[in-house]
């Protein structure tokens, strides 16, 4: 159920990405070309490594935080798109969807998305996608290998004969203090 949930997510959070990326890139042939050349490639590259939800996740978050970085991509924003929607049809082929079906969805959602209007009502929505994206996605992506973790340690605590020490309080302090001196800078700046 984990499983099946994460990569939902994940395809969702992916599209949404797509649609981000060819938001940025114009409506040109040379970008509708990057992403069409884009998304088979993609697409096969990603079912010959065999795609799992940890590392698709990790890698569609890492594209979303550089276009946070960087800005908007005016040139690769339609190969962006392509290659998520690409890592986003090898993770529901490797859900078990079969290929024609999860190719389709994928590249019907990219086309769709590409030749939608553009509104101007609200130019940050693509940067407020991404910011979701960066903190969602490797979340999803990696949530069952977190869930597996916190069961191999229980599984491994069970057998130990002395109970868990907790953090000592110098490391607690450490942490809160790192958390105030960050919140305090982020209210100076915005000064």
């Amino acid at each position: 159920m984990m499983l099946s949930f994460s990569v939902s997510l994940i395809w969702l959070l992916a599209m949404l990405a797509a649609a981000a990326f060819v938001h940025d890139s114009g409506r040109g042939a040379i970008g509708v070309l990057r992403m069409a050349l884009a998304f088979p490639v993609t697409l096969a590259v990603a079912l010959w490594l065999s795609p799992q939800p940890n590392w698709v996740g990790v890698l569609i978050g890492v594209m979303a935080i550089w276009r946070l970085i960087a800005g908007p991509f005016g040139r690769v924003g339609g190969l962006l798109g392509g290659v998520c929607a690409g890592l986003a049809a090898a993770l529901q082929v490797a859900g078990g969807v079969p290929l024609w079906i999860a190719a389709a969805l994928a590249a019907g959602a990219l086309a769709l998305v590409a030749w939608l209007p553009r509104g101007s009502a609200n130019r940050d929505l693509p940067r407020e996608m991404m910011v979701v994206i960066a903190l969602a996605v490797p979340l999803a992506g990696l949530a069952g290998d977190l869930v597996y973790g916190w069961h191999s340690a229980a599984v491994l605590n069970r057998g130990a004969s002395a109970p868990s020490v907790p953090p000592p309080a110098w490391a607690i302090a450490i942490a809160a203090l790192a958390l105030v001196a960050g919140a305090i800078r982020g209210i100076w700046i915005k000064r």
